[in-house]
């Protein structure tokens, strides 16, 4: 992983030059191109990440019956690749002890990867009722089922999960790293944990369990939060913003988007002259 962040950084350094803009989607991702030398601040854009607010909020949820879900059954789940970045081993090492606390509880996460046989091996070996959806078009149908969401990363550029549980109305776990202590204020309206931590993390989706009225005031405040600041228009009328100051101001632009998957380097849109 070290490498693969070099060869990144290194390609970062040697298209900057090139470009009139850079638009990190997180404070931590500006931060970042900043401590590295990408690039000087005035050609630095912050301009965070947002989703479409109402296509969560509209999405069906799937029946707890099609799953093999209890009605009553305390559902904690994540959406995320079953990658080391996302950390399922940390998620699946978590639902283990909350299943000691809550025996009705079921899990669910939300995609495919490398880590799937070995999560699922675990949830057999533990008693664990565990649902992996692999790859969906309708990753919002399965978090409407949760009761709490959890976003475990080791890294993330912005953190969108995050938001989308927030969207959905759920209760957010999620690890203090990166851009994610940018979106959740630990305490008001989501608990952040240590990474690498499945303790800590069993421990605040448990206290969130046992806390209904708390936990439904900070799902409250959440929701307000993403509307206010994280709806994807606001998302785009910023780059339609940058996009004319930049013509105006005598460049021709042509667009260059360079997505990767590497500490502090991700997802960052370039535009290049």
């Amino acid at each position: 992983m070290k490498l693969k962040s070099m060869i990144y950084l290194c390609l970062e350094k040697i298209l900057s030059p090139c470009t009139d803009k850079i638009v990190c989607i997180s404070k931590a991702e500006k931060a970042s191109a900043e401590r590295e030398h990408i690039a000087k601040d005035d050609k630095l854009a912050l301009i965070p990440n947002g989703i479409d607010v109402n296509a969560v909020r509209n999405a069906v949820a799937k029946s707890r019956s099609e799953l093999g879900i209890a009605e009553d059954a305390f559902v904690v789940g994540m959406i995320g690749r079953l990658s080391p970045q996302k950390a399922p081993d940390v998620f699946i090492r978590a639902a283990k002890l909350i299943h000691d606390e809550i025996p009705n509880s079921a899990f669910i996460i939300v995609g495919s990867g490398e880590e799937e046989e070995e999560v699922n091996a675990f949830a057999k070996e533990n008693g664990l009722e565990l649902v992996v959806t692999g790859w969906t078009d309708e990753p919002y149908s399965y978090l409407k089922v949760f009761d709490v969401a959890m976003l475990l990363s080791r890294w993330e550029g912005f953190g969108l999960a995050v938001v989308e549980y927030m969207a959905a109305e759920k209760n957010v776990v999620a690890t203090k790293i990166d851009a994610i202590p940018t979106l959740v204020d630990d305490g008001v309206d989501g608990l952040l944990v240590e990474m690498d931590n499945p303790k800590d993390a069993a421990e605040k989706v448990l206290w969130l369990y046992r806390h209904p009225k708390e936990a439904a005031e900070m799902k409250f405040k959440a929701l307000k939060k993403v509307i206010e600041n994280y709806d994807i228009k606001r998302v785009v009328d910023q780059h339609m913003e940058m996009f004319n100051k930049l013509i105006t101001g005598g460049v021709n632009c042509k667009t260059l988007f360079i997505g990767y998957d590497a500490t502090l380097y991700s997802e960052e849109r370039r535009v290049a002259a």
